[in-house]
């Protein structure tokens, strides 16, 4: 069973966590802000299962009816508020949160509500879990997990606990990584970088055929760019266009590459590529162009992200930021 102390980074959050345990100063309220994979869900179903668990420690022991149920996924004093559309209703917050508050814990000292993707709670919903956090009964934790704690109504942030959950280092990731699948540096490096820090991102994509998979048509890709013909560009956008669900991967890994002709030209020769399989590549590109012209590419591949949530024409997006790509190339700029 997870314990805290096997939650990697987030010392701070665990420990502020452990030591309301210890004193028995538990909030009615946590939020729990972070990133999606940075680890929210299992600190948040750890402290449930330390909270609940009948031997009374500052860690759940994994071995009593109560830790059990919860590694089974049958604690009935823990409840999961869930959706189906995209917005959490009022429906949804007064069905499953408000209206079972009053009922008192089966078992345990507490009766624990976890709520995920917080943000998605639209105002009637967060207006409805105010009224409870305003007179919540004494055995009652809500944890909001979210990944924007500012769409979250003022009044909901100051009755609660806010606790920032944090990128974890690039190297205690890469070791965590290593350890934990056995797999070489140089692989597990990149997958901390590219999760930005994120442990259940850079664990999916490490266990993920398909993640490899894509890595190896980007970074097909990406060898060309210099050397690209137009109608090869236009195919690559038109699929980039094409695959949303690919798309934040496929960014990422550019992402990556980049920082990697940054790292060489910097250090040359000692650069830790996080794609260290294609320095030869890595190597000719970083010579093939300046640093500014690298720093504008990058803040044009931010410009992408960003666009993809107001719904800009991916595919062109695309098509002329690998031709604008191209041309710094052809230039040396």
């Amino acid at each position: 069973m997870e314990t805290f102390r096997s939650i990697i980074g987030h010392r701070r959050v665990t420990e502020y966590l452990r030591e309301s345990i210890r004193t028995g100063r538990v909030s009615h309220a946590y939020i729990l802000d972070g990133p999606k994979g940075i680890g929210k869900m299992l600190t948040a179903r750890v402290f449930a299962a330390a909270l609940l668990c009948r031997e009374g420690g500052e860690e759940p022991c994994g071995k009593c009816i109560s830790c059990r149920q919860m590694e089974g996924g049958n604690q009935p004093d823990v409840a999961y508020v869930t959706h189906e559309k995209t917005v959490i209703t009022v429906g949804d917050i007064r069905t499953q949160l408000c209206n079972v508050v009053p009922v008192k814990p089966m078992a345990g000292p507490y009766r624990i509500f976890i709520v995920d993707e917080a943000e998605k709670m639209n105002e009637e919903a967060q207006n409805a879990l105010l009224k409870t956090l305003e007179e919540p009964p004494s055995y009652a934790v809500i944890i909001l997990l979210t990944a924007n704690a500012n769409a979250l109504l003022p009044t909901i942030r100051s009755r609660a606990v806010s606790l920032p959950m944090l990128p974890v280092p690039e190297e205690e990731l890469t070791e965590w990584l290593m350890a934990r699948e056995q797999i070489p540096d140089y692989r597990a490096r990149m997958l901390a970088i590219y999760s930005g820090g994120c442990p259940g991102v850079a664990l999916s994509c490490a266990r993920s055929e398909e993640f490899q998979a894509q890595r190896d048509e980007v970074v097909s890709m990406l060898k060309a760019v210099p050397t690209m013909r137009e109608d090869r560009m236009a195919e690559f956008a038109r699929g980039f266009a094409k695959d949303k669900e690919s798309q934040e991967t496929e960014l990422g890994l550019i992402l990556v590459w980049i920082r990697d002709l940054l790292l060489y030209k910097a250090v040359r020769e000692k650069a830790p590529l996080m794609f260290s399989e294609e320095s030869d590549s890595i190597r000719s590109q970083a010579d093939s162009i300046s640093y500014e012209a690298l720093w504008t590419t990058q803040e044009e591949l931010a410009h992408i992200r960003a666009d993809r949530i107001v719904n800009v024409n991916m595919e062109t997006a695309f098509w002329l930021f690998l031709l604008r790509w191209q041309e710094r190339f052809a230039a040396g700029l």
